[in-house]
């Protein structure tokens, strides 16, 4: 089965593999696909895309952020995973630093946040959805605020997501008309044990997520 790993952090923000090194470790470990996901910042992701593209390696790269919103409510703040950020690939450079002027200038409003990934052609996912400390029930209603608002995903498979409450996103996911994604979080040497592609082992991630994702993306635009 092929997989992938929609959750990675680099040296452009607080990983500590360069873009390019975390190219070839995701080579190595035979994922089909990857995105980079730095936290507010798309800085590694032309370093990747080029070096893929000169190198020819058989990857697939989303081009990603991780979103940091205002928070819904009493929690830190609402983390969201910003996806196919490359719709127009003759202006991608441009792409790539607009989204964060737009950003910065934004109000941070997980709604602003939403609209302006989907201004650029993308999709959004809420991310590691139990790192909110809510219950279940509450993390459900900050889902559907959220899919009302125009999220299109949450992110059902993470690390630290036991097969259970896997399940219990995924119906959230249905339930709401989104999609589901996954992915590692994967930082390097910052978060010892969680290992790019499968978490702490034994987590699978399958490629077939990356085809709804470009379902979801061509519906949307």
């Amino acid at each position: 089965m092929k997989t992938i790993d929609l959750h990675i952090h680099t040296t452009a923000s607080d990983g500590t593999y360069t873009p390019k090194e975390l190219v070839n470790y995701a080579v190595k470990k035979k994922l089909s696909a990857i995105a980079i996901t730095d936290h507010d910042t798309m800085r590694g992701i032309q370093e990747a895309m080029d070096y893929i593209t000169e190198s020819q390696l058989p990857i697939e790269l989303i081009p990603g952020m991780e979103i940091s919103a205002l928070g819904l409510g009493e929690f830190y703040g609402t983390h969201i995973l910003a996806y196919f950020l490359d719709k127009n690939k003759e202006e991608l450079t441009n792409i790539l630093n607009n989204v964060e002027v737009d950003l910065r200038k934004s109000s941070g409003s997980p709604e602003e946040v939403i609209k302006i990934v989907s201004k650029y052609g993308g999709i959004t996912s809420l991310a590691h959805p139990l790192e909110y400390s809510y219950s279940m029930p509450k993390l459900e209603k900050l889902i559907g605020e959220l899919a009302s608002l125009g999220l299109n995903g949450v992110e059902s498979i993470y690390t630290t997501h036991s097969d259970d409450q896997i399940k219990q996103f995924k119906a959230i996911a249905k339930k709401y008309n989104l999609i589901y994604t996954g992915g590692s979080d994967f930082h390097g040497t910052r978060k010892p044990g969680v290992d790019l592609g499968n978490g702490f082992g034994d987590m699978v991630i399958p490629y077939d997520i990356v085809n709804s994702m470009k379902k979801k993306s061509i519906e949307n635009n």
